[in-house]
């Protein structure tokens, strides 16, 4: 869980042996340390984490969408040297930094974060997200599902000429829903979504080929209706291979990305910035990425909580008491039992003593009394 004050754990011996170190730096020490990164230096860890992640588990980026959003973190400060974003969530613009999150659709992990975003630039992000995507797999085979907001129309030119498929929102106009509402019933057809719990999956849809405006490029438009709005709602995807169900499930799905950035904001607290300093920003979201990974890797070993949320991993399973006995070469760490303790203590993955590169290889063992 993070802490608003780092002092509360400069003592802790136990985190210090995480660290390599007796004890953890002071606060002073470390706001020194991370004066010195700058954004190459941020960009090339978040490269490399994701890029050895794959390579250990091609199933943690293998789904076959991304989903992209932006979110925008207020500061509330006094002339905060940062510009003014609008804020769905306040329906305003505010002095914040935006943020730029994929997360892949299947594995829920997220992929990029970027929190150093120039106002008039951000249609552009998704195109730096591309160029990065390919460093990390050598390849963007994906879908990328976004929405209307996100970017514009020549960006998604520039996607048709390279073959990067997308999935997204057209924005509804006055003329669109009006010709939408005069198509003849029988042009309709009654689709069924498989996903659990949604209220409104049965719905009519209408599909037909149109071509972007610039240079042409024929896309799928897929008009949705009686699915729970008033108006209808306008899917656009240069993806001819997506059954038109797919393309709607995979659209719906997209809510992931946005229950993902909640997460992030009430455990991870990504709305309270450290520093009014962009670069700080990036850094903090950056390590804000890291740490839900490692929860979302640390629930994908354990039984029926693979999709759990980090607050639920939390409390249910790492706040717990314990000591830790060194051993020769071995870090005993005792955790007291608890009634979630037969689930860990079942699980194979917890039995093994496994070495830490950072100490020397000293083998790290669990048990519980």
């Amino acid at each position: 869980e993070r802490l608003s004050q780092i002092n509360d754990f400069s003592l802790d011996r136990g985190l210090g042996l995480f660290a390599g170190l007796k004890v953890l730096p002071k606060s002073t020490a470390i706001s020194t340390y991370s004066y010195s990164i700058d954004k190459d230096a941020i960009t090339q860890f978040q490269e490399t984490f994701v890029k050895n992640l794959n390579q250990i588990d091609e199933s943690y980026y293998s789904g076959k969408t991304i989903n992209l959003d932006f979110h925008t973190i207020p500061h509330y400060g006094e002339n905060p040297p940062l510009d003014n974003h609008w804020s769905g969530s306040r329906n305003k613009a505010l002095k914040s930094a935006y943020t730029f999150i994929a997360q892949d659709a299947e594995s829920r992990m997220t992929s990029y974060i970027n929190a150093d975003i120039k106002k008039g630039e951000e249609s552009e992000e998704i195109l730096h997200f591309v160029d990065y995507w390919i460093s990390v797999k050598g390849i963007i085979k994906e879908t990328l599902v976004f929405d209307s907001r996100l970017t514009n129309y020549g960006v998604l030119e520039k996607f048709s000429e390279s073959n990067i498929k997308f999935l997204t929102l057209r924005r509804r106009g006055k003329n669109l829903v009006e010709n939408a509402f005069s198509l003849p019933a029988g042009s309709w057809n009654e689709i069924k979504l498989d996903i659990p719990k949604r209220k409104y999956n049965k719905f009519k849809v209408f599909e037909h080929v149109i071509h972007l405006e610039k240079d042409g490029h024929p896309v799928r438009e897929i008009i949705i209706k009686d699915h729970g709005r008033e108006e209808p709602t306008f899917l656009v995807t240069n993806n001819f291979d997506f059954p038109v169900e797919t393309c709607v499930e995979l659209y719906a799905r997209r809510w992931r990305i946005e229950n993902k950035i909640a997460e992030l904001v009430k455990f991870f607290s990504l709305n309270a910035l450290s520093s009014p300093i962009v670069i700080r920003i990036f850094m903090d979201v950056m390590l804000t990425m890291v740490a839900d990974i490692c929860y979302r890797l640390f629930a994908r070993d354990i039984y029926k909580f693979e999709n759990a949320t980090p607050q639920t991993i939390f409390s249910k399973f790492i706040d717990v008491t314990g000591n830790v006995e060194i051993v020769d070469n071995e870090i005993i760490v005792q955790l007291r039992k608890n009634a979630q303790a037969p689930i860990l203590i079942s699980n194979h993955v917890f039995k093994k003593s496994y070495e830490i590169p950072w100490l020397n290889n000293m083998k790290l063992k669990y048990v519980w009394k």
